[in-house]
């Protein structure tokens, strides 16, 4: 009985040094991101690449998901928008007309709900995604109201 004893302390020794071998390699990859933080050198060669390439993602809702990310020329032409709701189409129109270059302007006033809510979601959460938010001359985020009916 003094075998099985040990093998389970011997097991969870064993479960000791999982968790420091993980907490270890957490560390070490932090640790490496910092450095390579540190060695990052500005290459707008890159950035272009970037934005004017496609990224795929799957989505569980929508399935392969093409888009493109925003640029700087972009953000002008969403200023010109006068509402959030224009804001949000046109940035969604934007990002997905650079991988489907026929796609209509109006394409996400014309999709399913459901399908139009969960690109809008995914999308709005993108990091290239401009927030649509304005604010006040005085500097508070402004609301907007909700209508009563009556």
């Amino acid at each position: 009985m003094s075998g099985k004893g040990e093998a389970k302390g011997k097991k969870s020794q064993e479960q000791i040094n999982d968790e420091k071998a993980a907490e270890y390699a957490a560390e070490l990859e932090k640790h490496d991101e910092a450095q390579a933080a540190k060695g990052r050198v500005f290459d707008p060669f890159e950035l272009l690449a970037r934005t004017d390439g496609i990224q795929t993602v799957d989505h569980p809702t929508l399935g392969k998901l093409k888009f493109g990310e925003l640029t700087f020329e972009d953000a002008f032409e969403i200023d010109k928008c006068k509402t959030d709701a224009l804001k949000t189409e046109t940035i969604a129109w934007l990002m997905m007309s650079k991988a489907y270059p026929k796609l209509p302007r109006d394409f996400l006033s014309r999709m399913p709900l459901m399908e139009g809510a969960a690109l809008i979601d995914f999308l709005t959460k993108r990091p290239g995604f401009l927030s649509v938010q304005k604010r006040s001359r005085s500097g508070s985020k402004t609301v907007r109201k909700r209508k009563t009916s009556g």
